[in-house]
């Protein structure tokens, strides 16, 4: 059998109010005791009161929630335009900065070791043909999603190698395009007839040091 009690609070409480209401106007009849039917309506009332306490004080709570966090919100939007206006003023001090607990600027640069951009993972390199006489190169570490595809810290750029043709022979026959900071970046190609491409690509750093060249990637340049 079904229980007839509802399975949510604000039902029960009505069922348990309106039974008791019920058993007020008929449970003598039924010989339930006086002081029963008025234990039952005592239990009813203070389950409602207390069922509407609880909805008030959730209320209430959820409210200062919401005013705490305005509160933080606005407070720190404030307190960083203000530091946004102190960091470039003169009379600051990194000794002023650091009591204020704001970002003191690193006065030493730290040495770059130059065998760290031969230890990065290497870009991958995605090509798109779709445009006549043009490529347009992706690389990075996610070059399907350029929102997320950030050079890894420590990079100028990337150098790109390419070959008409297709994959060369030899090692040498790789030419430098140039050194690119963001990808995706567009070669413009001028042939006359169909030909394929290759390229391929590697991190710089900013000293010029570059790190080993990604796996090729070849297409057809339509005209």
């Amino acid at each position: 059998m079904a229980d007839f009690v509802p399975k949510d609070e604000i039902g029960r409480v009505e069922w348990l109010k309106h039974f008791a209401g019920w058993m007020s106007a008929h449970g003598a009849g039924y010989g339930f005791p006086a002081a029963e039917i008025a234990e039952l309506n005592a239990d009813a009332g203070a389950a409602d009161t207390a069922f509407q306490d609880c909805e008030v004080a959730q209320a209430a709570a959820h409210a200062a929630v919401q005013r705490k966090k305005k509160g933080i919100a606005d407070g720190l939007r404030r307190a960083r335009r203000i530091v946004r206006l102190l960091q470039p003023n003169l009379a600051m001090t990194d000794a002023a900065r650091a009591d204020a607990k704001i970002t003191v600027p690193d006065r030493i640069p730290t040495p770059m070791n130059p065998d760290a951009i031969r230890e990065m993972d290497t870009p991958i390199c995605v090509l798109d043909h779709s445009m006549p006489g043009q490529v347009t190169i992706h690389y990075g570490p996610n070059p399907h999603n350029e929102r997320e595809n950030g050079r890894p810290e420590g990079t100028l750029g990337a150098y790109i190698q390419y070959h008409r043709g297709g994959l060369p022979e030899h090692e040498d026959g790789w030419h430098i395009l140039l050194l690119v900071t963001e990808s995706p970046w567009i070669h413009v190609v001028h042939e006359d007839t169909a030909i394929n491409h290759a390229y391929r690509v590697c991190w710089a750093d900013k000293r010029g040091n570059n790190g080993p060249y990604s796996a090729p990637a070849v297409c057809t340049v339509s005209v």
